[in-house]
């Protein structure tokens, strides 16, 4: 409980407690403050309860929080006596509130906000059957997810697993490999979310080097006053393939998948909060055995040849052909103790441990019969152990200061099958303090420092200064982040962070990155901001030293790779709409990237003249300058129409232009003195060509691997039957663009090992529309029933060339919840 002494001697005490007015639940943070002198003022702690030393006499408090209706109570005060004021706040009704802390490290509402920002409630997370955070973040406008690696606005493209300008934090806390700084969807717990914030933009002020783009926050819950218990158990199957002959199974041998998520959360006694979760999924894929060498009593095998040291072979193995699947099993927890004796103060622990036994395939075997099978030696099975545990101590002091220290011990062991396997630990910690003024109406200051060091061992990164496959990654910095809001109109923010960065102890670079932004109320519900950024990122220890084959295909290592940074401005107008009993908001961004020292994954003759590609090799290249701009526009919103009568709507488009400056500079030499430019290692296939052409992308510079225009569109009907059942009907549109612009390499080669990309990409170069369908009944206030259909065209794409993505899935979910 936090209290503010006054130091006078005719006083009296105030305490009570701040309930939300729908639920009953406490508010924890409520803002009490004297009306007279908003200086003397205090906030609901984790019970929700207040106490107020005032003078004594007529007096009026205020009482407010974030998204809620604020009151002005008056309470006469007694010298030596206690008054109880327990209060009741509605949420405010104007229109639909949202609060996000991710833009600023503390609450704040989404219409104060200086940059983009997109949240995914929880419910349509559950509502489309989202079993990975990855599915979860399907309809978010702006972002895609290509073969697991995040796209914001176009910033990013395929980079084969190493590096990612798009940072993933649970719980504020960074859930990227220390290696090569890549997310695994399947690890992150999404069975018990409070929301997913989504910053577009540069972020590197307040979350480092991987935010160069954005960020993607998933908050995780903690306990209401009611315990609450939810298991959702579900299954499915693959539809056959459009293409009869790519069909690999047989009609009685339908490929599956069966899973179950769970969590159950409470509060034990008076101040201990506890969440437990977990989710298991069997997974047999869509994607069907490799190609056999040879027969053998009948039945295919596949033959490797192992080698020693030297390059001796030293045996002959036959092995059945393998298949993509997954299978995982995780569990989750929050622990977190409040203390009775210390008001404000609450330390705690989460965790999170997952096993997975996964196959994964980089190459399809060609695009007609092979569409679903593997390219032989493209597919890798992984053994993967990965846990987090994260210790932190929090202080909510008197007067609007707080203390957090936050630790997290992040362990990833990829036990792959074909030499490419990598184990890393990070170990980070970072302090913040935050003070909101109490004198100074709206004026917060943010300040903190963090570290975090990455060790790697992996043959996949052999190709460091010793061979060895073991390195080291070290990051320091400081920030500092000052928000002011004016006349209850303005809000101007701005921020400033120093970076340190070390790999091997070497190539130290220091590095300062700042933001200022914007927001001011135009008219009523119309909101207009803009934004200046810099960012920053510091390759990975996978772009710098990775040295491996896939599939055929040399990735050589690049050391003396550069750091990339930008600089990033945006204009924006946010609009709350009422429409009668539907309200929401209206978002249309113009944003604007600029790139120095951008980071490609380009293939070029880096590697062994006798590697069977004629000594071509895919590297890590900083390859100039290149910028990104475009238009962003989204429209979110909810109606209770009548008793018995709902919808929810979330539509996005997104133009980006992603190009290279100059794309006949000349950024790197290869290895047989051959000047590498953008325009030499790129292919460009229009709408409206049907050969690639290296030479149209000096007139149309398009980076690689990215979509220019995205529609993303969920809308859900809700039907209440008899005051009693509740049907949901909803409908997913996704558009994605045809990807003009693929490495040169895959045209090359392509007849070699007739894989039939150029042929796919020609006959399908009008771009991708993905339609998905599910409708949901609540059977009972515990028990709910739902089918979802996605991509229920059974449409044949791939957002990623040789590739396929999934055929129609059809899935039955029951939740039952008490």
């Amino acid at each position: 409980m936090l209290v503010l002494f006054a130091f006078a001697q005719d006083t009296g005490t105030v305490k009570g407690t701040v309930k939300d007015k729908e639920s009953g639940e406490t508010i924890i943070g409520a803002s009490v403050v004297l009306a007279s002198d908003k200086g003397r003022g205090a906030a609901t702690d984790f019970e929700g309860n207040f106490t107020l030393i005032l003078p004594a006499g007529d007096q009026k408090i205020i009482i407010s929080s974030i998204g809620y209706e604020s009151q002005t109570i008056p309470v006469k005060v007694v010298k030596g006596e206690t008054a109880t004021v327990n209060v009741s706040l509605g949420m405010e009704s104007k229109q639909m509130e949202m609060v996000v802390v991710s833009a600023g490290k503390f609450e704040q509402k989404i219409e104060d906000l200086t940059v983009s920002v997109a949240v995914i409630k929880p419910d349509l997370v559950e509502n489309r059957a989202s079993v990975t955070a990855e599915d979860a973040l399907e309809q978010t406008p702006g972002l895609t997810i290509v073969d697991a690696e995040p796209q914001m606005r176009g910033g990013s493209g395929y980079s084969f697993g190493a590096g990612s300008r798009v940072m993933m934090l649970v719980d504020d806390l960074p859930l990227l490999s220390g290696d090569a700084g890549r997310p695994s969807w399947g690890f992150i717990p999404v069975e018990n979310l409070e929301q997913i914030e989504v910053i577009k933009g540069a972020s590197s002020v307040l979350y480092g080097s991987a935010a160069l783009n954005g960020i993607i926050n998933i908050r995780t819950a903690y306990p209401k006053d009611k315990p609450k218990t939810k298991i959702n158990l579900y299954t499915g199957l693959y539809s056959a393939p459009e293409q009869e002959d790519a069909r690999w199974w047989d009609q009685d041998d339908v490929p599956i998948f069966v899973g179950m998520n769970f969590f159950h959360s409470r509060k034990i006694k008076k101040n201990w909060d506890l969440v437990v979760g977990g989710n298991f999924l069997v997974d047999n894929g869509f994607i069907g055995p490799e190609p056999a060498d040879i027969v053998k009593d009948g039945e295919g095998y596949v033959v490797d040849y192992p080698e020693d040291s030297l390059g001796n072979v030293i045996d002959t193995v036959y092995k059945k052909p393998r298949k993509e699947f997954s299978n995982r099993f995780r569990v989750n927890f929050n622990l977190r103790k409040r203390s009775e004796k210390i008001p404000g103060l609450a330390f705690g622990i989460n965790g999170n441990v997952m096993y997975s036994k996964s196959t994964s395939t980089l190459l399809w075997l060609n695009s007609s019969y092979g569409l679903y099978r593997p390219f032989g030696g493209s597919i890798t099975r992984t053994l993967q152990t990965s846990y987090n545990f994260d210790p932190y101590i929090t202080y909510s002091g008197v007067g609007g200061s707080r203390h957090s220290f936050r630790t997290r011990v992040f362990y990833q062991n990829n036990d792959n099958d074909n030499n490419q396997g990598n184990l890393s630990y990070l170990f980070y910690g970072e302090y913040q303090f935050a003070h909101k003024f109490a004198n100074i109406n709206d004026f917060t200051i943010t300040v903190g420092t963090m570290g975090q060091y990455s060790l790697s061992d992996a043959q996949l990164y052999a190709g460091n200064e010793n061979g060895d496959g073991k390195n080291n990654a070290t990051n320091a910095a400081v920030y500092l982040q000052v928000d002011k809001k004016f006349w209850k109109r303005l809000t101007v923010n701005g921020g400033a962070r120093f970076e340190y960065f070390s790999v091997n102890g070497r190539d130290t670079v220091i590095r300062p990155v700042f933001r200022i932004g914007a927001n001011t109320m135009l008219w009523k519900e119309g909101y207009l901001r803009a934004s200046f950024g810099e960012g920053f990122r510091f390759p990975t220890i996978a772009e710098r030293y990775i040295f491996t084959t896939v599939g055929g295909l040399p990735i050589v290592p690049n050391p003396d790779i550069k750091p990339e940074r930008s600089w990033a401005t945006e204009l924006g107008l946010r609009q709350g709409i009422k429409i009668g009993k539907f309200l929401g908001y209206l978002d249309v961004a113009g944003f604007y990237q600029y790139y120095y020292n951008f980071v490609e994954f380009n293939a070029g003759r880096f590697g062994d003249p006798n590697n069977g590609f004629l000594g071509l090799a895919f590297k890590s290249q900083n390859t100039g300058e290149a910028r990104v701009y475009g238009v962003d526009a989204s429209l979110m919103g909810n109606g209770q129409f009548s008793d018995w009568f709902g919808m929810n709507v979330l539509v996005g488009y997104t133009y980006s232009r992603p190009q290279s400056v100059n794309p006949d500079q000349v950024y790197a030499v290869d290895n047989q003195g051959n000047d590498l430019t953008q325009v030499s290692s790129t292919s460009l296939l229009s709408s409206s060509s049907t050969a690639a052409d290296s030479s149209a992308f000096r007139k149309n510079p398009i980076l690689k691997y990215r979509f220019e225009h995205l529609v993303n569109a969920d809308i859900e009907f809700v039907f209440t039957i008899q005051k009693k059942y509740k049907l949901s009907l909803g409908a997913t549109y996704r558009y994605y663009s045809f990807m003009q612009n693929v490495d040169k390499i895959f045209y090359d080669v392509d007849p070699i090992f007739g894989w039939g990309a150029v042929k796919f990409r020609e006959q399908n170069n009008k771009g991708d529309h993905v339609f998905d369908i599910r409708g949901s009944i609540t059977l009972t206030e515990q028990v709910k029933l739902g089918v979802v259909v996605k991509n229920i065209a059974n449409r044949v794409y791939a957002l990623r060339p040789l590739k396929v993505n999934a055929p129609r899935t059809t899935q039955i979910q029951l939740t039952v919840q008490f």
